[in-house]
């Protein structure tokens, strides 16, 4: 997985992967915390390996607007701080709110969102 700073018109590339799993873990994370994420090229890099590698993987976009408290919640999962928690509380409904989202509450929805992919597959 690579972080990246790619930007096409109002989305913007936030990473990429030659794992589709990898990013599909990364866009329920995002979606979790009321980000709206998708996935270019997954689709065809399962399909066909090489031209993964070729290509330099597949890609995770979000709107512009979302791109730096998505980047920051990224970079949380990639080293590796987020953990599960007992309690859930509702979410919150703006922007500004959620980028002030407790770190604790983000791990356990990040590992929440990885084992619903893994049990419940994509």
């Amino acid at each position: 997985m690579t972080l990246s700073a790619d930007s096409h018109g109002d989305f913007e590339t936030i990473a990429r992967s030659t794992v589709p799993s990898e990013l599909a873990v990364m866009k329920a994370l995002l979606e979790s915390e009321r980000i709206p994420a998708f996935i270019v090229d997954g689709g065809i890099h399962q399909l066909h390996f090489l031209i993964a590698v070729a290509t330099g993987g597949a890609r995770l976009q979000v709107a512009s607007e979302y791109a730096t408290v998505a980047r920051r919640i990224l970079a949380d999962l990639a080293a590796g701080e987020l953990v599960l928690e007992e309690d859930d509380q509702a979410p919150h409904e703006n922007l500004e709110e959620q980028s002030v989202v407790s770190e604790d509450k983000r791990r356990g929805r990040a590992l929440g969102a990885a084992l619903l992919f893994f049990l419940g597959g994509s």
